[in-house]
């Protein structure tokens, strides 16, 4: 009966802790999604002065919607998917941000190419899951005839938005260097 009664205590601790350990968790995504906390790197802080990300429709719009960093470049909706991208991604973009020059505007400036194709492939690789948390693709009717021919294409999953809207927050990058 002590058998049983040890296995039972240790089973609600471990419930505890598993539960403590997923709410601290949440907030600690929650604060790391803010804007401010994204932009507190010097890198980060660059890319959100930049007007052309200023006055994209991501920022700039007449439902006075404010997409934040973490909208568009962090997996929600599934806390594991998405504490596991602030894990790795924070501890890269951590890393870069001390051991290169992130904070000199024309480093920052020759590593975009590379950081772009990142964000491309993920999103791509995600298919668009950070896009689909605001907007409904069947909801969308573009008018021209090559924008619901990419609607009909992301409609069976040939495509993800990414390949049609990269830059409409950022800036296209300059064309990366060649060998």
């Amino acid at each position: 009966m002590r058998r049983w009664l040890a296995l039972f205590a240790l089973l609600v601790i471990g419930a505890v802790i598993g539960a403590i350990g997923i709410i601290a968790s949440t907030f600690v995504n929650r604060y790391t999604s803010t804007e401010a906390f994204c932009t507190s790197c010097h890198s980060m802080a660059n890319v959100a002065a930049d007007p052309h990300y200023q006055q994209s429709a991501h920022r700039n719009n007449a439902a006075g919607v404010l997409a934040n960093c973490a909208d568009c470049h962090v997996p929600s909706g599934n806390w594991f998917v998405e504490t596991y991208s602030h894990v790795v991604d924070g501890i890269r973009d951590g890393i870069a941000e001390y051991t290169t020059n992130a904070g000199d505007p024309a480093a920052w400036v020759a590593r975009l190419p590379a950081l772009a194709q990142r964000v491309r492939e993920d999103m791509q690789r995600e298919n668009g899951a950070t896009c689909r948390k605001c907007h409904d693709p069947a909801q969308i009717h573009p008018a021209s005839s090559a924008g619901q021919a990419a609607h009909a294409m992301l409609a069976k999953g040939n495509v993800s938005c990414i390949a049609c809207h990269a830059g409409i927050a950022h800036a296209p990058p300059p064309a990366a260097p060649r060998p």
